[in-house]
């Protein structure tokens, strides 16, 4: 049995009428009927005394819609189910420095709108994250461009500008990537992709990088910098802050040096009601840089 021979009939014993059924599954009357009869031929028994110039079931037929009608209640509170369960709440996985600037102001947004939300999150590398969206872990990821496998849908959301920031009274307020070459720089730990990005640009441009330190928090390499242990970069959300209140110095790049911020979820929950609103909170909202 096909299920929508069953949704045909369903709708013609509930409607009493081929036209208003017809009219409400925006088929035409024709096409209708011919789901009717492959049910009863399904079952070789007739549903409808055809016979009859008023709309009336066969007992088979009142039996069947007796059934129908569970099967389609049950369907109802099944989509109601996994209404409630798509707009309650949301897991979100993003990278530590954009979790800390960025999101807050994205999810208070969110959370204007829909506040019985139960909103979730976690931080991690932007590979960790891809994964936990992967194998439906999270709902949606907020993570700097890396390669997507094809069931993934990605958004572009910001292009911040990187900043060299270091406490060298030396170094002029804006230089060039090459006078970089063997300066002591201090990188997020490996598998970060802003790391990845840093190392590619400094290889494609052939300048020699000296990567004194590795360190997996933000704000460690942060105050590293501060205690003059060498430089590092970041966009500007990241460091406002700091350097109002004067710890480091920040340094414009005059090469075009940039990371790509991307909100991803998979192509399986991309209709979801809350991935959609949160698409709409982040794209709303202003980001610095």
């Amino acid at each position: 049995m096909y299920f929508n021979h069953l949704k045909a009939f369903y709708h013609v014993a509930d409607c009493r009428s081929f036209t208003l059924a017809a009219q409400k599954l925006n088929l035409s009357q024709p096409t209708l009927s011919l789901q009717v009869q492959s049910l009863e031929r399904q079952y070789g028994i007739p549903l409808i005394k055809r016979y009859k110039k008023a709309f009336e079931l066969t007992e088979e037929g009142e039996l069947v819609f007796s059934y129908a009608q569970s099967i389609f209640a049950l369907l109802h509170d099944l989509e109601n189910s996994i209404e409630d369960l798509n707009t309650r709440s949301l897991k979100i996985g993003s990278t530590p420095t954009l979790a800390h600037y960025i999101l807050p102001g994205i999810i208070q947004s969110l959370k204007e709108t829909h506040p019985k939300l139960k909103v979730q999150l976690y931080t991690g590398l932007s590979r960790e994250v891809l994964e936990m969206v992967v194998n439906f872990e999270y709902h949606v990821g907020l993570i700097s461009r890396i390669d997507y496998p094809g069931n993934i849908v990605r958004r572009p959301i910001a292009e911040p500008k990187l900043y060299f920031i270091a406490n060298d009274p030396a170094l002029p307020d804006e230089i060039h990537l090459e006078q970089l070459a063997s300066y002591p720089i201090i990188l997020p730990e490996a598998g970060s992709a802003t790391r990845d990005y840093l190392i590619g640009e400094f290889q494609r441009r052939d300048i020699p990088m000296n990567i004194c330190i590795d360190c997996e928090n933000a704000q460690a390499i942060k105050h590293m910098v501060h205690l003059g242990m060498g430089g590092a970069f970041f966009p500007i959300y990241a460091i406002a802050e700091d350097i109002q209140e004067k710890k480091y110095r920040k340094i414009g790049i005059r090469d075009d040096l940039h990371i790509t911020v991307d909100l991803i979820c998979l192509k399986d929950r991309k209709n979801i009601k809350m991935v959609k609103s949160f698409l709409s909170a982040v794209q709303s909202h202003a980001f610095p840089g």
